[in-house]
């Protein structure tokens, strides 16, 4: 049951009214910043499809189930993300967690010289690991063909 969308509409749909209702009267006191910042995190979740509002359901639910010590390292995480240069954090959104350069075009130049079977492979394995994993694998695949190629040479 989708619990978390229809509380936003019926909190939405309150606010609304309450509003209307408090504009409709002459001397209408100017609406709280508290107010405006909820009606417009309202106005956001509106223009989301339902998908994308399950996302954020099970989200809130994964957060809910945390522990406060793993909310702390959470933030604790973000945090450090969020300090790090725009470089750094492209390479992470990328899935390159900060590798080398030549690590980076090395992985380019062994993708462009597979199969496309093999290119097909890799990324299923990838997809199917965990992050920190992903990057050790993709870390051995670039060295060993970097080895390869430095022995053809």
């Amino acid at each position: 049951m989708k619990t978390i969308p229809v509380l936003l509409l019926a909190g939405s749909l309150v606010l609304c009214t309450a509003t209307l209702s408090a504009a409709d009267s002459p001397a209408a006191p100017a609406r709280p910043p508290a107010e405006l910042k909820e009606l417009f995190n309202v106005e956001q979740f509106l223009g989301l499809s339902d998908a994308e509002l399950e996302v954020i359901q099970q989200v809130i639910a994964r957060i809910r189930a945390m522990k406060p010590a793993e909310r702390a390292a959470l933030r604790t995480e973000i945090e450090k993300y969020r300090q790090l240069p725009e470089g750094q954090r492209q390479e992470l959104r990328q899935g390159w967690g900060g590798m080398p350069r030549e690590v980076q075009d090395g992985w380019r130049e062994m993708m462009q010289a597979a199969t496309p079977e093999r290119r097909n492979e890799i990324q299923q394995k990838l997809q199917a690991m965990e992050p920190d994993a992903r990057l050790a694998y993709r870390r051995q695949l670039v060295d060993e063909y970097l080895k390869q190629k430095a022995s053809r040479k």
